[in-house]
């Protein structure tokens, strides 16, 4: 019988620091996803500007204008007062 137990039995310290090295890569490649995510927001946000008749480009410059105050605003609350962290 072969034991496989020496994939288990790592000195704690490289256990740990394996651990810690695979945490900080989820969270780098979750970082990227949420990047990738922002970019596609502004590229849609492009790609419907684009499809806006020009009579209603105004409106909805100030509707997006609007928006975007709104979301500084609830992000100060939630920061208690202060900018983005």
């Amino acid at each position: 019988m072969i034991d496989n137990q020496y994939l288990y039995n790592y000195p704690a310290y490289i256990a740990n620091d394996s651990l810690r090295q695979a945490e900080e890569q989820r969270k780098n490649w979750e970082q990227q996803k949420k990047i990738g995510d922002m970019v596609r927001a502004v590229r849609d946000y492009f790609n419907a500007a684009r499809d806006i008749a020009s009579e209603y480009r105004q409106q909805a410059a100030g509707a997006c204008c609007a928006e975007i105050v709104a979301q500084i605003a609830l992000e100060r609350r939630r920061n208690g007062g202060q900018q983005w962290q």
